[in-house]
């Protein structure tokens, strides 16, 4: 019986790898760049000021699956499984709304400030 769940286990942790990618979009590195942590079901911070033509790394560090879906409409992820990275790059000044895909109720903001 433990061999069978180790063996799940082993198995669970493979296809998680394997599935990552498909999902997520790879980080981007990007000089200047600001990062956002999903833990909890929140993200941190809540509320981030960067300066136009910087990227922004969304990491989901929490054990549950989370998305982000922009207001302006640009195209975010649905799915971002636990330890994936997400990133976008936001070359105007202004305020961006999101959400998390899966939960409706996480939301964050970030601030583009004028040069």
């Amino acid at each position: 019986m433990i061999g069978g769940l180790l063996t799940g286990l082993l198995v669970l942790g493979v296809c998680t790898q394997m599935v990552q990618p498909v999902f997520a979009a790879p980080a981007a590195a990007v000089k200047g760049g600001a990062k956002v942590s999903i833990a909890n079901f929140e993200f941190t911070p809540g509320e981030i000021t960067i300066a136009p033509g910087e990227s922004v790394t969304w990491t989901n560090d929490d054990g549950a699956p989370h998305g982000l879906v922009y207001q302006d409409g640009a195209k975010g992820t649905d799915l971002l499984l636990p330890g994936a990275s997400f990133s976008r790059q936001f070359d105007r000044p202004g305020t961006y709304d999101y959400s998390c895909a899966v939960h409706p109720y996480m939301t964050g903001r970030v601030i583009v400030r004028a040069q």
